[in-house]
């Protein structure tokens, strides 16, 4: 190797060797930190208060079911006598009754037994004559349920708003304390109606409500037959046809 290669050799490893050292220290753009994690999303939460698809979907059901029946029974009072004995059998309990006593002897009924025990109700009932009609309704109240709720809560939580801003206000402010009671007394009522709204609700879901009509034909006898018929020829002779 002659002179001018080991001159050129030298400045090559120099030449490397400071450029491995301004590299460690960070000197030609390189950073040596690490890289930035990147940023973690967070859901936004849910107000469990707040009405949506997922709240009805979780909720527990409320449901409200009524039945309608009709039917021809042989013995209208017998009838009425047999399904008032069913009803109380199936823990349920009798609302209202009406009979008339016309040329077609009628019979209604509302009753109310559990939700669970509607159909079998029905069943019962059904087997005491010959069945005209026969009707089940079924309505989903879960989300004006919960919507009712709802509301309650936001109400009951405004309410005790007033009443702290009532309670922080001085003899002198009589006026302001004035219409606070108002507004709260206001505020009360609503409350009152919307708690038993919701407690008819439930009512209504465990408790179902029937309605069954009984009828029962009039057999003619010779004479009122003839009396029938008598009526039908003078009411034809005495028409006048336009």
């Amino acid at each position: 190797m002659n002179y001018i290669t080991f001159i050129h050799t030298m400045r090559l490893c120099l030449s490397l060797g400071i450029i491995s050292l301004l590299t460690s220290c960070g000197m030609v753009g390189y950073s040596a930190e690490a890289p930035a994690m990147a940023p973690t999303y967070v859901a936004p939460s849910i107000s469990g208060s707040s009405l949506n698809r997922n709240s009805v979907s979780t909720a527990k059901r409320t449901v409200v079911k009524t039945g309608s029946l009709n039917l021809d029974a042989g013995n209208v009072r017998e009838a009425g006598e047999k399904i008032e004995q069913i009803t109380l059998a199936q823990g349920g309990h009798m609302l209202s009754y009406d009979e008339r006593d016309d040329k077609t002897k009628n019979a209604s009924f509302s009753i109310r037994v559990p939700a669970q025990n509607l159909v079998s109700t029905m069943d019962q009932i059904a087997a005491l004559g010959k069945v005209k009609y026969r009707k089940i309704t079924v309505k989903d109240k879960t989300r004006e349920a919960i919507a009712q709720k709802a509301r309650l809560a936001k109400l009951k939580k405004r309410k005790s708003r007033l009443e702290a801003v009532y309670r922080s206000l001085g003899a002198k402010d009589m006026t302001a304390k004035l219409e606070l009671e108002e507004t709260l007394s206001e505020i009360e009522e609503q409350i009152f109606a919307m708690e038993e709204g919701i407690k008819q609700m439930q009512k209504f879901a465990q408790f179902s409500k029937l309605e069954v009509s009984l009828s029962q034909k009039t057999i003619r006898g010779p004479v009122g037959a003839t009396l029938d018929g008598t009526k039908w020829t003078w009411g034809k002779l005495f028409t006048i046809r336009e």
